[in-house]
């Protein structure tokens, strides 16, 4: 598996944003130097440039980044993140074969507005599957019948509702067992999977560096378990994990245990083809 570093910030809403990327060196710091790159992220916010997407800019130049690393990459790659928009521009993996396994405590489809700018990760699975032509146009869309998200919780009903018109596959944390991932996967049909696990997942008691820790999420075995039920049988194409913020390096450390049993579930997906 190839690694790429994306300590994105500008995609997240919170004041506290430019602590992921300081996740993201944290993570890096305990991948192979000789397969991760790094890919440089604006220093500045960036401009919305009168779309829906707040510092569209900044977010828009880190996705081309990423799409043209992953294009042409010879193997799987694992996207670390940074925000959870940081999964963009390696969506060129995801061809007509490929189901997306978005793994998050969070639904990723808040509603795009010009008149009220949201931060790219709150909406990033609409800007996946349903995004107005002048956003992201060099991305591919997602068919929404082979998306399915799982371990939602909190999430608004009004992104509930947008889910099921467009007709994603969607598991709250309690409905989102092991089988009932593989299951959504196995109904979607595809040979492929790319999956995406935002660590907001997590319960706040399993990871301290959470912007937005919501209580009732997965244990650090509980999220393994789901890595490898949607994975099952099906050749990983990419991945990405995002929404690591540490307070403090000393805090950081305490967290990476948990968060390199996600990245190892992962990477040893990566390597395998046939699972039963």
């Amino acid at each position: 598996m190839q690694f790429l570093v994306v300590g994105q910030w500008q995609g997240s809403a919170s004041s506290r944003a430019m602590r992921l990327g300081d996740g993201a060196q944290a993570i890096a710091a305990d991948l192979p130097r000789a397969a991760t790159t790094v890919v440089d992220v604006p220093a500045g916010a960036g401009d919305r440039l009168e779309t829906a997407v707040a510092r569209y800019t900044s977010v828009r130049a880190v996705a081309d980044r990423v799409a043209e690393e992953t294009g042409v990459a010879s193997e799987p790659v694992l996207v670390v993140g940074g925000d959870g928009s940081s999964v963009l521009g390696a969506s060129v993996l995801v061809r007509p074969d490929t189901a997306f396994v978005r793994i998050a405590g969070s639904s990723g489809y808040r509603s795009l507005n010009r008149a009220q700018p949201v931060a790219a990760e709150t909406a990033v699975l609409r800007l996946l599957v349903d995004r107005p032509e002048d956003l992201f146009p060099d991305l591919p869309v997602l068919d929404p019948a082979r998306v399915v998200l799982a371990g939602i919780r909190g999430v608004e009903d009004a992104e509930i509702a947008a889910l099921d018109r467009v007709g994603i596959t969607h598991l709250d944390v309690d409905a989102a067992t092991p089988d009932a991932i593989a299951a959504a996967v196995g109904s979607t049909g595809a040979e492929r999977v790319f999956v995406h696990v935002d660590l907001d997942v997590l319960d706040p008691a399993e990871v301290d560096g959470l912007l937005e820790p919501v209580p009732f999420g997965l244990d650090a075995s509980g999220l393994v378990e789901r890595i490898q039920a949607a994975t099952r049988g099906r050749r990983l194409v990419g991945a990405a994990l995002t929404g690591f913020a540490p307070v403090d390096p000393d805090r950081a450390v305490d967290d990476l245990g948990v968060i390199l049993r996600a990245v190892g579930a992962l990477t040893t997906a990566s390597r395998t083809t046939d699972r039963g």
